[in-house]
């Protein structure tokens, strides 16, 4: 009897068993092992030994099986994975049912390209939903111990988000932080949750703390609100509003506010006050765009005091448009032809002593109108001297004005019409050489307020010839070719700078391994040009004592309104780096040398074989310009040279170098710079020097000297510093030193910072976490 009752569950063996199961009518599923035991009434299948099982689309693998056909399920044990279209699961114990594929998982681990979640028990409930409880979520390679985040409840919505409620941070496997309820993006789309948060550490004004949390309004909306603790300064919050309008066309709503128990007007320690004061630093910008003819950006700031800007740079930094606040904006219209622009705004100057008060003396802008049109050709010819004619119109027109009228040296309320067409005629080739000329009108008129007479004047005539010869000389031919792979040497370099990468090796008809290298050409062209600037003898009409105003730097509203026959003798430094334009000889000699290299030619990816297969780089340029001032009455050459200007350098390899140099012959002052920079393997060194003579009767000489520099240890460690020393003053006028410690599990880093310069020291410290996707976003800002 007990030999009969035994002999129902009795399995038959299968050696190297590959059987195809039947579960229900139409679900078939695929068992491969090494060796197989079937039960004899059929209801049980039990595998061993490399099993694979596949079901639909997913794949389970292991190294025991049972298949229970009553049930229709399978346990899995044994180093199992699960392989499905989206995830990837790995664990000692799998339970997946054929009928609903849903999985239980035990001692499990979901692993992708950046993010791991490891848990007792992961259950995938649907195709694209998994429940796992007691888990943690990290980026770490070294999971758990680096970082990690523990949930006793953890949701994932595959391609989605992943939810932890109850979280806990973890540091090297200590708890440093509890986060009700945390989501993490595992696409681009959005979702309401708190984000992660942000803190910083001031030694003088104490711990910074922001947990942010966000708002998915709609898939065109959000909001985000970020209660705030300031340290020593009090409690505060952030407000962020975006709105998208259209495919061009968004708004977005900035706002911070703190009341700081440590600030006070004029006052310049950072001990608390005893009271607080209510600060706030708030932008709204919009932009709008109509099909493709018109568009409008407006732009609104508001700041409490003055002084926000620097106490609360981490924030204001970032929002500061300029060295003004208030409301600016634009209008443009365009279409082929012609583009008409309205900007203007009402601003607050930052540079004003009192931090509550508005400067009224500042000059406004309101409005400023352009209106300016493409090159309309009309005249093309193949006659000589007549090529190509073409005619630019160019015009605007300015309102200045201050909030309330000061008493001033300056007429400051002042209404403006600039208008400087120009014709550029392209007079053709004569033998080698190339000619072109070109006119404008350059004319101003203003209308005054503050006097009784009330209008000026100026205009003329700025004509400009120039003559071009081209003489270039090519080196080689780029393309590809075919060598023996033995014939690189070890001395050869294989980069993409001198050679290339290496390519496919691939043998001849002879067994001879071939490789494709490519062979780069250059090219070496210099231009040698004649340029005549003439300025027909400008007129000036109406007030004098405005003429007499626009005559000096401080009493311009901007270039324009300086009077070009003496516009290079004021003391902007751009003014004197160009030529005086009243009548004037210019001699260029420009040099450059190409570095043409040829890609690899595919021919079925985006048609690249019939397009232009090559890259162009810069290899070196060498750029002089000498002007001589016909106008000015001397028989000596050298009295009537004005500026000289020089500009050079050259990129080869990791070698970069960069010279500029203006000497101005009158006063025999300079303006020179100089940067070098050299990358080694795991050392690179740039220096920087600066030297101004520029105005030296009223203006100290410039000598500056900036030296960076920056040192990889290992894969590990990383170090850079910077240097500015100001030579006239012997002293180090900024000074910065930076170490980067970069884990090889890639999910955090830690950045150190000490930075000084002549007014403040800062320690800073920032950690970088890898949430996902390799995208390190720091804590700190």
């Amino acid at each position: 009897m007990a030999i009969v009752a035994i002999i129902p569950f009795l399995f038959f063996n299968i050696s190297n068993a590959a059987e195809v199961i039947e579960i229900s009518k139409g679900q078939k599923v695929s068992i491969l092992s090494d060796k197989a035991y079937r039960k004899a009434d059929g209801g049980q299948f039990e595998a061993v030994g490399n099993v694979v099982i596949t079901h639909a689309n997913s794949s389970i693998y292991g190294e025991k099986a049972q298949v229970s056909l009553e049930k229709g399920q399978t346990e899995v044990e044994g180093n199992v994975r699960y392989v499905a279209p989206m995830v990837n699961m790995f664990g000692s114990k799998l339970i997946y049912n054929f009928n609903d594929q849903t999985v239980d998982l035990y001692n499990a681990r979901i692993q992708t390209d950046n993010f791991a979640v490891i848990g007792k028990k992961i259950s995938q409930i649907r195709k694209d939903f998994i429940y796992a409880e007691d888990a943690e979520y990290s980026t770490c390679r070294d999971c758990p111990e680096s970082w990690s985040i523990f949930g006793k409840n953890v949701e994932i919505t595959v391609g989605e988000y992943v939810r932890l409620k109850h979280a806990f941070v973890k540091v090297n496997g200590v708890v440093v932080m509890y986060i009700p309820y945390i989501i993490f993006p595992i696409k681009k789309n959005r979702e309401t949750g708190l984000l992660f948060p942000s803190f910083g550490l001031n030694y003088s004004e104490g711990f910074r703390f922001q947990q942010p949390f966000f708002w998915a309004i709609s898939d065109y909306n959000d909001l985000t609100l970020t209660p705030s603790y300031f340290g020593k300064r009090g409690f505060g919050n952030e407000f962020q509003f975006r709105q998208t309008l259209g495919a061009r066309s968004w708004l977005e709503v900035n706002s911070l506010q703190v009341n700081d128990e440590i600030y006070a007007p004029f006052k310049k320690d950072k001990t608390r006050s005893g009271d607080k004061v209510f600060r706030d630093f708030s932008s709204y910008e919009h932009h709008f765009e109509v099909g493709r003819n018109f568009n409008h950006h407006l732009n609104i700031d508001h700041l409490q005091d003055l002084d926000a800007v620097r106490d609360l740079d981490f924030y204001t930094k970032d929002k500061m448009l300029g060295t003004e606040s208030g409301v600016s904006g634009f209008f443009e219209g365009r279409n082929q032809y012609l583009a008409l622009t309205t900007k203007g705004g009402f601003q607050r100057n930052y540079f004003f002593n009192d931090p509550y008060e508005f400067d009224h003396a500042y000059v406004q802008m309101l409005p400023k109108i352009q209106l300016s049109s493409i090159p309309v050709t009309f005249l093309r010819t193949d006659v000589p001297l007549f090529k190509r004619m073409s005619l630019v119109w160019n015009s605007d027109f300015s309102v200045f004005k201050q909030n309330h009228t000061t008493p001033s040296t300056y007429m400051r309320n002042v209404s403006r019409l600039n208008v400087n067409p120009y014709l550029d005629w392209q007079l053709g080739r004569i033998g080698a050489f190339k000619f072109s000329h070109k006119a404008q009108l350059d004319e101003q008129r203003y209308w005054l307020q503050d006097t009784n007479d009330k209008k000026f004047s100026k205009k003329g005539i700025v004509y400009e010839s120039e003559a071009k010869i081209e003489f270039e000389k090519i080196f080689g031919i780029a393309y590809e070719k075919e060598v023996p792979f033995d014939s690189l040497q070890k001395s050869d370099s294989i980069s993409g700078n001198t050679i290339g990468t290496i390519p496919s090796v691939k043998n001849d008809q002879e067994g001879n391994a071939q490789i494709k290298v490519p062979v780069n050409s250059y090219r070496h062209s210099q231009e040698l040009k004649l340029k005549h600037y003439y300025l027909s003898d400008q007129e000036t009409k109406g007030n004098s004592t405005f003429k007499d105003q626009i005559r000096q730097d401080n009493g311009q509203f901007d270039y324009v309104d300086a009077l070009r026959e003496k516009e290079f003798e004021n003391n902007q430094i751009s003014a004197r780096d160009s030529l005086p334009l009243s009548n004037t000889v210019e001699f260029q000699w420009n040099h450059i040398l190409i570095k043409k290299s040829p890609f690899r030619l595919n021919a079925i990816q985006d048609g690249l074989f019939l397009k232009d297969n090559f890259s162009y780089s810069k290899i070196s340029f060498f750029d002089i310009s000498q002007g001589i001032d016909l106008n000015r009455k001397s028989s000596s050459v050298n009295e009537r040279l004005t500026r000289l200007y020089v500009h050079s350098g050259f990129s080869v390899n990791s070698y970069n170098l960069d010279l500029k140099e203006f000497y101005f012959h009158q006063t025999s002052e300079h303006k020179f710079s100089l940067s070098f920079s050299k990358s080694f393997e795991r050392f690179n060194l740039g220096t920087e020097f600066n030297y101004n003579s520029f105005n030296s009767s009223t203006t100290p000489v410039l000598k500056t000297v900036a030296v960076t520099s920056g040192i990889n240890f290992n894969d590990l460690v990383s170090v850079s510093t910077y240097h500015d020393y100001n030579m006239r003053t012997k002293k180090l006028s900024k000074s910065n030193y930076g170490l980067v410690y970069s884990p090889l599990n890639n999910c955090w880093k830690l950045v150190l910072n000490y930075a000084t310069d002549l007014i403040d020291k800062r320690i800073g410290f920032n950690i970088l976490i890898n949430y996902n996707d390799n995208s390190f976003e720091g804590l700190n800002r």
